[in-house]
């Protein structure tokens, strides 16, 4: 076995007092890191990564303890890893639980984000100076991806997002379906990429990392949360975000790539 797995499950058994001996790792591929997970007897989920992932991580989950969020048992810098409950759930399906139950909990989670006032915005501990420039990195970042969709209606859409800067918040930054657990009907969260800014790019974020429930939904329905926010700076904020998932599909979820584009024709170049 790997001495850094070694090292790491002999460092839990000390700092939660619990005897490991004989338990076997069952390991898991993380997909889109060079991180290794690992579960352990089915009651901790140990992830061996950088310093980075590490302290951000904690961060957000010590800024977030809402029950939502996986709970970080105990970690180590020095040693490189994190040990984390291990959520007995299913990944989530859209089969399995409503879209409108689930789009409702995604807004719950988001309105309960806590305010973070930071010096800039952006991945946590790679902040950039205004909301606008954190917004336009994604975009062109994504560009990279998909060079050839238009990005004219999403330009004019930063111009509209980024007009102010709004208020902070510690954002999960990777919320979406892909990292939500289903225990019965209620939604868990795990690995967050903590981000600095507007709760409303998590939400949109959330709803478009899985097309079927925008489709299912449509615009109109899912406009209608926060109506307390502006509704130019909210069909901004989702033309940005529809734009950066689509390119995250171009790399982590090919097979459905072609719903995006349809959804991009249909909401963003109508």
């Amino acid at each position: 076995m790997d001495q850094k797995v070694v090292a790491a499950i002999a460092d839990i058994e000390q700092r939660l007092g619990v005897d490991l001996s004989g338990v076997v790792p069952h390991f898991y591929s993380d997909g889109a890191t060079d991180a290794t997970v690992f579960n352990l007897a089915d009651k901790y989920l140990v992830k061996i990564t950088d310093l980075n992932t590490i302290r951000t991580q904690a961060e957000f989950l010590q800024e977030n303890p809402n029950g939502v969020f996986q709970s970080l048992l105990c970690s180590n810098e020095e040693l490189g890893y994190e040990c984390f409950e291990f959520i007995d759930g299913i990944h989530y399906d859209g089969e399995l639980i409503d879209a409108k139950v689930a789009t409702e909990q995604i807004a719950e989670i988001v309105r309960n984000y806590r305010k973070y006032p930071h010096d800039g915005y952006g991945f946590l501990n790679e902040e950039h100076v205004s909301w606008r420039a954190f917004l336009l990195d994604e975009i062109e970042y994504a560009r990279r991806t998909i060079p050839n969709v238009s990005t004219e209606k999403v330009m004019s859409a930063l111009e509209v997002a980024g007009r102010e800067n709004p208020e902070q918040y510690l954002l999960h930054g990777d919320f979406g379906t892909h990292n939500f657990l289903l225990e019965g009907d209620k939604i868990r969260v795990i690995d967050p990429m903590p981000v600095v800014g507007d709760y409303l790019y998590d939400f949109y974020f959330a709803l478009l990392s899985n097309v079927e429930i925008f489709t299912r939904l449509g615009a109109e329905y899912i406009y209608s949360f926060f109506p307390e926010r502006d509704g130019s700076y909210k069909r901004a904020i989702l033309t940005v975000a529809l734009y950066v998932r689509m390119s995250r599909a171009a790399t982590y979820d090919k097979e459905n790539l072609p719903a995006y584009f349809d959804l991009y024709g249909a909401i963003i170049e109508k």
